[in-house]
């Protein structure tokens, strides 16, 4: 309900620990200076140079950390002590790390003391700043200020009842003002009809007015739309016209009228936007890191099976857009044109071909897919946006041209190199199972789930799981 009144909040606690990046390192940079003289440990005084490339580092980097992490959230969740503190725990330690590739990657030294002081300052801030955002929100909540006030319109008892029920139910409950409507509910002030509107408007503080069905008086509804609107309290109106079993809706003016669209996982663009840029980044700089192994694989192919170096085949990308994707060959040249000699050794139900030991893969090309090195060329498609470092698997045109049903909700996403399906068991794992995996992926997405399936990758990988 309050969602879209706390966006311009999310902003300002984003504002707010960019600040506190800055005043964490000016407390660092004393405390430095007030404790060099006692502990020996401590080096010569970090130049200005030093810690100013740690806070350029650690603005963004912060920033992406505390959204990916939620904590941009702080007047929408309900923090203990103890779980702030793991949250903000995994927000330094994430921050550590990335301050540390990004020192290695710019071979740049700096102070490590500073640095460990740095963190340490950023971490008793951030727990101080927020705990005391937190005391202030119950304070607010508890005298009234911070909880909704609604003004519920219906006919129908049983939804009016059911409403109250619900929101009651919230962490947060709304405070019900009162209803209109011909049918009154026990525990809920009943102020009158629709005619009553404009008065209960001019007389109650409200935030919000909520219109439940059936609407059979259209004209009377419209007008008290326009009461509404003119005094500037907010109107939602609940939907009667289908009930999807998942998908939820949301309300976008397109050609200058409104439409209510169904999603079945609404994604917000701001933290799609944050996958991008984190996909972007984390390919750019994968492929400079890994651009040795690169040759050095490139000319094994070359050198043991020829030309061509890489496979490249259109896949299903997001919402069916074929691109070309890359990998590493690891077949012989005519495998494409034998496949269907293999298909009764098809060990994948449904329309996935999959075979244990596929006489076409050579023997470099084996070790390649153990170590799933053949995969690495797919950072380039990752770095033009066709493709996503986790995300569902693409598969070939036409084994998704095979796909029906819900099978097909993956192609919501765009395609990863990793996802859920590789971090458990990949080959192993049958083709409803795995369809199931990537609906999973679709309806659960957020950045943090993306971090944690890049975490399983690296023992996936080593270990060499489901590879085949």
């Amino acid at each position: 309900m309050l969602a879209s009144r706390n966006r311009p909040l999310r902003g300002l606690i984003l504002v707010l620990d960019g600040l506190l990046v800055i005043g964490a390192m000016a407390l660092a940079v004393g405390l430095h200076h007030a404790l060099r003289g006692r502990i020996a440990a401590l080096k010569e005084p970090p130049r200005f140079e030093e810690y100013a490339l740690i806070v350029y580092l650690s603005v963004p980097l912060w920033l992406a950390l505390v959204a990916m992490l939620g904590l941009d959230r702080t007047f929408e969740r309900v923090w203990t002590r103890w779980s702030l503190a793991r949250d903000l725990l995994k927000l330094h330690l994430a921050a550590l790390l990335g301050l540390s590739a990004a020192m290695f990657l710019t071979q740049s030294t700096i102070n490590r003391s500073l640095v460990a002081l740095f963190l340490g300052c950023s971490f008793v801030l951030s727990y101080c700043a927020r705990s005391a955002l937190s005391l202030w929100q119950r304070y607010q909540h508890a005298v009234g200020q911070t909880r909704a006030r609604l003004l519920v319109i219906g006919e129908d008892s049983s939804e009016l009842r059911e409403l109250v029920q619900r929101s009651a139910a919230e962490s947060r409950p709304p405070v019900v003002v009162g209803q209109l409507g011909a049918s009154a509910v026990p525990g809920i002030p009943h102020l009158g009809g629709l005619a009553d509107l404009e008065r209960i408007l001019h007389d109650e503080p409200l935030d919000h007015v909520l219109f439940l069905p059936p609407y059979n008086r259209p004209v009377e509804v419209a007008a008290a739309l326009v009461a509404c609107e003119t005094v500037g309290v907010s109107a939602e109106f609940a939907i009667d016209l289908v009930q999807p079993s998942q998908a939820r809706p949301r309300v976008l003016d397109l050609y200058g009228r409104p439409f209510i669209a169904f999603e079945a996982a609404p994604k917000p663009p701001e933290r799609l936007a944050l996958k991008h840029a984190f996909d972007w980044i984390a390919s750019l700089l994968a492929l400079i890191v890994f651009a040795p192994v690169l040759v050095v694989i490139a000319l094994a192919i070359v050198v043991t099976m020829g030309r061509p170096i890489f496979f490249v085949q259109p896949r299903a990308g997001l919402y069916g857009r074929q691109f070309r994707m890359l990998k590493f060959r690891t077949m012989i040249k005519e495998a494409e044109a034998r496949q269907h000699e293999l298909a009764a050794q098809n060990e994948m139900s449904g329309p996935v071909f999959k075979v244990t030991r596929d006489p076409r893969v050579t023997r470099l090309g084996s070790f390649l897919r153990r170590s799933s090195l053949d995969e690495l060329p797919q950072l380039v498609n990752v770095f033009l946006g066709s493709m996503s470092l986790v995300g569902p698997r693409p598969l070939p045109i036409r084994e998704q041209q095979g796909i029906r049903g819900w099978h097909r909700r993956r192609l919501s996403m765009k395609p990863g190199i990793t996802g859920i399906w590789q971090v458990s068991g990949r080959n192993d794992i049958d083709f409803e199972a795995w369809m199931k995996l990537d609906q999973q992926y679709v309806d659960d997405w957020s950045l943090r789930l993306d971090l944690a399936i890049l975490a399983k990758t690296v023992p996936t990988v080593l270990f060499g799981r489901g590879a085949r």
